[in-house]
């Protein structure tokens, strides 16, 4: 009865905690012009051939957006490559070793940049050859701008419809040029308020993609997928390549303080952990921008520290990060606005 017990807590364990998904973001390829946002064709050669010869899955995004709907659980060693801003780098130093090992990719395209044909940027016929191939095109804005940074007297209303415009115009180019309407977004340069998420939402996307470097699982958002930056000198390297396929995602009941504005001040800034028995209570750290990782306090599920001045940043990403028992790093990263 007992080995029935424990058998049956495994399962249970196994089905409610699914593996971690790593979701990698991928700029530029071999263009060695702009080093922070590059990785070399030699190291991008060197990542994919160890995801296929580790028989790591690598699905579609409307595959992982499919099963992130219906909370289920995810494949054992599950990957999915996107790639950002729809550059020519990305056909000429990445589409061969794609093809070569047939696996797919998701490109979010500025569409700005497409449309008046600038000239690092994928042009239609290029586009059109890796359409046919099965690449999958989504949204990245039409101009690319960073929406948390408004322009002069663009306030309350006029902030929505600013982002509704340039947003609209890209989908506008999708359904004219390519027939469909997109189902994702990607946030340009990452950030993000609850504005930037509802007029996405608003709009009619599916999954909306931040740059929050974490890992994801079941429980993850559809409207904050996370995804892992590959690119520059230390987040390119085949060591910090493996080390984010080893990380776990960290399942939060509560964000302190979720997303959005909230105090310069919070009382505590941290989150309310699912399960946090399956943690090693004196690893949990959490993370604020301009002060880096702190050890964290625990009462009860909560798990915090407490701020002894008022934040300065207009956005500061927080987390958390802890290692289970059987000795995985976790991890859960989201934004927040101080402002009151």
């Amino acid at each position: 009865m007992k080995k029935l017990a424990f058998i049956i807590l495994l399962l249970f364990t196994f089905t409610y905690y699914s593996k971690a998904c790593v979701v990698f973001i991928y700029h530029k390829v071999g263009d060695n012009r702009t080093p922070t946002t590059n990785v070399s064709v030699k190291k991008f050669k060197e990542q994919m051939a160890y995801l296929k010869n580790k028989d790591y899955k690598i699905l579609t995004l409307k595959k992982l957006v499919s099963l992130l709907e219906k909370r289920q659980n995810l494949p054992k060693k599950c990957v999915v490559l996107t790639f950002d801003d729809g550059y020519k780098s990305i056909y000429y130093n990445a589409f061969p070793t794609i093809k070569k090992y047939n696996f797919p990719i998701t490109v979010f395209l500025p569409t700005e940049a497409i449309e008046k044909h600038y000239p690092d940027y994928l042009t239609m016929q290029q586009i059109n050859q890796m359409k046919a191939y099965g690449v999958d095109f989504e949204s990245h804005s039409y101009s690319h701008p960073r929406f948390t940074s408004l322009p002069k007297g663009i306030t309350g209303k006029k902030y929505y419809a600013w982002i509704k415009n340039d947003i609209q115009k890209s989908v506008n180019f999708f359904v004219k040029n390519f027939g469909y309407k997109p189902y994702a977004f990607a946030i340009p340069y990452g950030d993000y308020n609850k504005t930037v998420i509802k007029v996405i939402q608003d709009l009619g996307f599916k999954a909306i993609l931040t740059q929050d470097a974490t890992n994801l699982n079941k429980n993850t958002p559809l409207w904050l997928i996370p995804r892992q930056p590959i690119l520059g000198k230390y987040w390119s390297t085949m060591a910090h390549f493996k080390e984010v396929l080893n990380e776990g995602y960290i399942n939060l009941k509560k964000r302190l303080p979720g997303i959005g504005i909230c105090s310069k001040q919070p009382k505590i800034v941290g989150g309310e952990v699912e399960n946090i028995n399956r943690y090693n209570k004196t690893s949990f750290m959490v993370y604020v921008s301009e002060l880096g990782w702190k050890r964290a306090s625990i009462k009860g599920n909560i798990v915090y520290i407490k701020l002894n001045k008022p934040l300065r940043r207009k956005l500061e990403r927080i987390g958390l990060e802890a290692t289970t028992k059987s000795g995985k790093i976790s991890k859960v990263l989201w934004i927040i606005e101080p402002k009151q």
